[in-house]
């Protein structure tokens, strides 16, 4: 009997489904079409061995049942096609398109495979060789051609949205089983297309389908790849999730690597102690877990974090253990954070590196409000930067009124951006933006520039200006090309650096004091001046005053206000006035709105007055107008 093949691939597909099974998977879609084309392609096999068998021994069975064993392989050869088909598709599965393609594909396996049944099949036996042949046969090989041609169609078309080694395990199974099918066409004595079905299971198994590939080897947890797919799965299907990740971040740096491994071995070991879940270890320092809903999550939740109360690691020789604390990101509904599995690790990806600048916050909850304020900044950064390249940043000036000259004396540079309507865009929109993303420091860089044009251009000392104040952000103080960068702007515009005053915030020396001293003298040196912004609005206020070589004290909004509200904070305020003037040094009172506010502060000895009484921040054209009308 023709029948040593048969068996070779029953055996190669008998090993397959027990490694299969010993594995647990993750569920996806295209695992269960695997192990349903599997267990048909071993009753394809089993059916192929039977049919041999019948037909050597025919005589011995009545010939009607004889043929419609063959007929039932033919079928299942038919069947192996169509789960074939199904499984390419799998990717491309939420498409109306491709769902009404494989249902009518569905159709047509199940016509061929009546008509199979219904035309006539004739066998042959000589010697060891045996086979079937006929009209029946001959409706299997178009049938199944059909089908492989057909799959073939669709991994070429739905290539963008196949996974690229499905499109290639595809592809070469396809190939395999079609060049046994023609092999088998020119000479049906050889019975390659049952061992064909085996292979291609083979080809799909080790490039796709072991479960082991989708394992993290250390903890036991699925690996990252295995969550991709399986979030992607839920999106397409339209079903809901609730995400837990519990990252260690920091709190295990101190931690040798042996101990390291031990936490996170006794952190898997208790996570895969949590029900209703589906468990993911990210990388090195972060779980996943991935639950149907969020009355889960939540119990789970709770029940994770009475375990970090507690140590991890107790032994013998270190029974206090290490205490943890991982911070978390909480998504209660993953279908309303995103449209499909790129949005939501977008989302996840942008709250992580958050949560990481945020080490005394531990939980973060991601909701359509975070998610609508994520979009909100990944638009607006677009603006900035789309404004910066087309030159839509402005540069606004707010007088500052001396009490001692009685006129205008200097403003301050306030940047603005326009939408592409050429609407003013509030500044605290855009502001904390480029704070976040490091673009403050090129805005800077622009707001500088103009405002040396505008001095260039307005010859402001005839009109009675002193100097304009520009703000340097944090980041610009950390910088160590600052000094440079604005000496070299300045000399562009052949600006006398005494009638520019940079601001300060009490912030910017605290992340690199060393580099904004250096930078502050290299300008002083020049001839530029410093005054100390948001007084009274950070910490550490007089250690700033003592420590930074700047000329003027600028009180804030809500230190002139509360002068105003309050009796102690009034005596706060006189008292830090008088000692600034002891100290040589001047103060602008910011924030100021009405008349009885000037006149009290101008009273108290307030050198500069700034604020909406006089004016809010205008264009450039407006505020040379302002100070000709008012500075006569």
């Amino acid at each position: 009997m023709n029948i040593q093949m048969q068996f070779s691939g029953l055996i190669i597909l008998m090993l397959l489904l027990y490694f299969y099974n010993r594995q647990e998977t993750v569920g996806l879609y295209t695992e269960k079409l695997f192990r349903r084309a599997l267990n048909v392609t071993i009753l394809c096999l089993i059916l192929d061995i039977v049919s041999i068998v019948m037909i050597t021994f025919q005589e011995n069975f009545p010939l009607w049942l004889v043929k419609a064993e063959c007929k039932s392989y033919l079928v299942t050869l038919l069947l192996n096609g169509y789960i074939a088909l199904r499984y390419a598709c799998a990717d491309a599965n939420s498409s109306e398109r491709t769902k009404h393609f494989v249902k009518a594909a569905g159709v047509f396996t199940m016509g061929a495979g009546i008509l199979i049944f219904a035309l006539p099949m004739n066998l042959y036996r000589e010697g060891r060789v045996v086979y079937s042949y006929g009209l029946s046969c001959m409706a299997t090989y178009f049938g199944a051609l059909a089908l492989i041609v057909t799959t073939l169609f669709m991994v070429i078309k739905e290539r963008k949205s196949i996974n690229p080694k499905r499109h290639k395990a595809i592809t070469l199974w396809m190939g395999v089983w079609m060049l046994a099918a023609f092999i088998q066409f020119l000479n049906s004595s050889l019975l390659l297309v049952g061992f064909a079905s085996a292979l291609g299971m083979v080809i799909l198994f080790f490039e796709l389908e072991n479960p082991e590939s989708n394992i993290d080897k250390k903890t036991g947890f699925f690996n990252s790849y295995a969550f991709l797919e399986y979030i992607k799965q839920r999106y397409r299907n339209n079903m809901e999730s609730s995400l837990m990740l519990i990252a260690l971040n920091d709190a295990y740096k101190e931690l040798g690597s042996e101990q390291v491994d031990d936490v996170i071995l006794e952190m898997a070991r208790f996570l895969q102690l949590t029900q209703e879940k589906k468990a993911f270890k990210m990388d090195d320092k972060e779980f996943i877990l991935v639950f149907e809903n969020r009355e889960s999550m939540d119990r789970a939740y709770h029940m994770i974090e009475q375990r970090f109360d507690r140590s991890w690691l107790e032994t013998v020789q270190n029974p206090e253990g290490i205490m943890l604390q991982p911070y978390y990101l909480i998504i209660p509904s993953a279908l309303k954070v995103g449209q499909n599995e790129k949005d939501m690790l977008s989302v996840l990806k942008y709250f992580r590196g958050h949560g990481l600048n945020i080490p005394e916050r531990r939980v973060f909850v991601i909701d359509e409000e975070s998610v609508n304020k994520k979009h909100a900044r990944e638009e607006m950064l677009i603006e900035v930067v789309s404004a910066m390249h087309e030159d839509r940043t402005e540069v606004f000036f707010q007088p500052i009124y001396s009490t001692k000259k009685k006129k205008f004396v200097s403003a301050e540079a306030l940047v603005r951006i326009r939408d592409v309507n050429g609407k003013i865009i509030p500044p605290g929109l855009f502001i904390p933006v480029a704070e976040e993303t490091g673009l403050i420091s090129k805005l800077g860089e622009i707001v500088f520039e103009k405002t040396c044009k505008f001095i260039k251009d307005n010859d402001i000392e005839q009109h009675g200006l002193e100097y304009i104040e520009v703000n340097l952000s944090v980041v610009q103080c950390e910088s160590k090309l600052l000094s440079e960068i604005y000496q070299r702007i300045m000399e562009k515009y052949d600006i006398a650096p005494r009638l520019i005053n940079l601001e300060i915030t009490e912030s910017a020396s605290i992340v690199m004091k060393n580099n904004l001293l250096e930078n502050m003298h290299n300008l002083m040196d020049y001839g530029v001046s410093f005054s100390l912004d948001d007084f009274g609005n950070g910490q550490s206020n007089l250690n700033y005053i003592v420590d930074m070589p700047v000329k003027i004290v600028k009180f804030d909004r809500d230190m002139t206000n509360s002068y105003f509200e309050s009796d102690k904070a009034k005596l706060v305020l006189k008292a830090t006035l008088h000692m600034v003037h002891e100290m040589g040094l001047k103060v602008v009172s910011e924030g100021v709105e009405t008349k009885e506010q000037l006149d009290e502060l101008e009273r108290i000895g307030v050198d500069y007055i700034q604020g909406y009484y006089f004016s809010k921040p205008i264009d450039a054209i407006s505020f040379m107008d302002f100070i000709k009308e008012h500075n006569q």
